[in-house]
């Protein structure tokens, strides 16, 4: 029964199988039959001396135990404490189309259950997850990944939490900090996301004015694993550069070396050419102003390599050669012309990590890569554009995590989320990743050693990394510029189209949320028949107005610039479907919710409309200045 199960895990988490293989089986857990009749299995914790369940009926409790959570919205659920599966089982036979997730601390126990008990249905299922073996911490890639799938992000306010009170009993510490660590993932997903609207639309300003970029420069798609098995360089600029900064010359020809756009003077403040990339993708005017002053021999032989969210202010300071990368936005996907699209986390570190996955390099050597601040509140290194003391970070607050070199360290909420995604990448990672960085916070599953000592074991054959990016990246010619334009103006056009269809749909849906809301106030209770029978008309109107948020048109135009708002709305609705069973009182809330929402969404649509048409204007004109 064990190799048919592990079989059916391998398949969807072969990491997971794998150690559950490994895992010895000690004599702790023993499972045996029931008082019923059908002599159901129950288990025991031969530690505690504690049955899982009740010891003549298993699955009375655990019906009872669902029964009793009164669930109006099942779509998502977590499992505290795997036991036999049972409470798992009977959701999923209550709600086939849930999407569920276990943590169980003890790999024994799941090893002991799939032993005897066939589980294959339930890990054949694609929603259903498992994460077992783990830390809190090192678990939190693990619960990130779960919770950012986009049929479920609706859902992160109605989250159904259900117990093995036993399992949580026997390590109640461990199970209160998963819970701490799947709300910071669930926070994390949602700041991926944006915080507001406008942010968004920042965004998507500053990608529709460097369209004409996009079409200009060459895409990092042409660098892929162009460097396979190469050792890669992630210079940041945390305190602890300062220490190790100097063993940087003479590599350029020995590793592909990326930073952040910070970096840049802070190396040729030292003699240092500037990394053979550069990352930036801060929609910010400050950004532009690392690169001031800058000339065409300070980063002759370094590339620009941003997204195109930055403003056109940064591309216009940078006066050496550009790639453009896109982040995963639906954005880049709706305009269609190829560059390569990466897994960007919240920085310009995390993006330069994620540039070299890209290029194949193996290992990937971070330093200055702190995440964290020095005992005397340092928070980066010396010839830093900001400072050393960047009081921004510090006057929000601080937090302890634990440390490369001592056992915690003081950090930012904004450098913990940096820090999160890095462990995030490190654990999709397929290669090794040296932490060299000799200071800062622990980055869970890097191996830990000086900078020396990674120069040494992994830095040791010569590359010309310069002419293979060079011979490899396909600046677009006039042909293909002129083509890609002209599809351009097509996109935008039928963007503007959509858009005003959309929003005259969305107009009609406030009307009738108008129209139910004056006859609610004359008749409160709905007794009269008539008026019954029309509001519940309009409710099955007002809910169809959703429709067209579900077209592949809405997600790859607007859902980038609307997800912060939409995902946090359609969260809000779902929570009072979640709290409050279907009644009069149910519909007269989410009719106001409703109205609200296509209100919103409609003036966010009515704002970046005007954007299309400025852009129009743009493109033209480039087309004028290509032809």
């Amino acid at each position: 029964m064990l190799k048919k199960n592990l079989i059916a895990l391998g398949k969807r988490n072969p990491n997971l199988a794998h150690r559950l293989e490994m895992t010895p089986i000690t004599g702790r857990y023993k499972i045996l039959k029931s008082q019923r009749s059908d002599q159901m299995y129950n288990i025991i914790d031969l530690k505690t001396n504690l049955y899982h369940y009740n010891q003549y009926d298993p699955y009375i409790g655990v019906k009872i135990d669902i029964e009793k959570m009164g669930i109006l919205l099942p779509n998502l659920a977590v499992f505290f404490g795997f036991g036999l599966g049972y409470h798992v089982n009977e959701y999923l036979s209550r709600y086939p189309n849930a999407t569920v997730l276990v943590i169980e601390e003890d790999m024994e126990i799941v090893k002991t259950v799939f032993s005897i008990i066939n589980f294959t249905k339930v890990l054949n299922y694609n929603h259903f997850h498992i994460v077992s073996g783990l830390t809190p911490i090192q678990m939190y890639p693990h619960l990130f990944n779960f919770f950012n799938q986009s049929h479920l992000l609706q859902f992160l306010a109605s989250i159904n939490m259900i117990q093995n009170s036993i399992s949580v009993t026997g390590s109640k510490q461990f199970y209160v900090n998963s819970l701490k660590m799947l709300k910071e993932a669930v926070t994390n997903v949602l700041a991926l996301y944006g915080n507001d609207p406008h942010d968004s639309l920042i965004g998507i300003q500053m990608t529709l004015r460097n369209l004409s970029t996009i079409v200009d420069y060459p895409g990092i798609k042409d660098l892929k694993d162009k460097f396979k098995g190469k050792p890669g360089i992630v210079v940041s600029t945390g305190p602890s550069l300062n220490k190790n900064i100097e063993f940087l010359k003479g590599l350029d020809n020995k590793a592909v070396i990326v930073a952040p756009d910070a970096t840049v003077k802070v190396l040729l403040n030292k003699g240092i050419k500037a990394a053979h990339m550069v990352t930036s993708l801060e929609r910010v005017i400050a950004t532009s102003k690392l690169f001031e002053g800058l000339t065409e021999e300070d980063v002759k032989d370094s590339y620009l390599s941003a997204c195109p969210v930055i403003m056109p202010e940064t591309y216009a300071n940078y006066p050496g050669e550009k790639i453009i990368v896109y982040r995963n936005f639906a954005t880049f996907k709706w305009i269609d012309i190829p560059k390569g699209i990466l897994d960007i986390g919240p920085s310009a570190g995390n993006m330069a990590f994620k540039v070299l996955e890209w290029l194949g390099c193996d290992p990937i050597i971070l330093i200055g890569q702190d995440l964290a601040f020095t005992d005397d509140g340092i928070t980066h290194a010396e010839g830093a554009h900001y400072g050393e003391k960047a009081e921004s970070y510090l006057a929000a607050g601080t937090i302890s995590v634990p440390g490369n070199y001592q056992e915690k360290v003081k950090t930012s909420k904004v450098f913990s989320q940096f820090l999160r995604h890095y462990e995030r990448d490190v654990l999709t990672y397929k290669g090794e990743v040296i932490n060299a960085t000799e200071g800062g916070a622990k980055i869970e599953g890097t191996i830990l050693m000086t900078f020396q000592e990674a120069i040494d074991k992994y830095v040791k054959e010569d590359i010309d990394t310069l002419e293979v990016i060079k011979k490899n990246l396909k600046t677009p010619n006039l042909k293909t510029k002129k083509r890609e334009v002209k599809e351009l103006l097509k996109k935008i056009h039928d963007a503007i189209r959509f858009s005003d269809s959309l929003v005259e749909k969305l107009n009609i849906g406030v009307q009738n949320c108008l129209e139910f809301e004056e006859i609610v106030k004359v008749d409160s209770e709905l007794e009269d028949k008539d008026n019954f029978a029309k509001c519940k008309e309009l409710i099955k109107k007002i809910e169809s107005t959703q429709e067209p948020f579900g077209s592949q048109e809405f997600y790859l135009i607007f859902m980038h610039y609307v997800q912060s708002y939409y995902i946090k709305a359609s969260m809000d609705i779902n929570h009072y479907k979640y709290k409050i069973k279907p009644s009069t009182d149910l519909n007269k809330i989410l009719v106001v919710k409703f109205k609200e929402f296509y209100s919103v969404i409609a003036a966010l649509i009515n704002k970046i409309n005007v954007e299309f048409k400025e852009s129009l204007v743009k493109m033209e004109k480039h087309l004028t200045e290509i032809q």
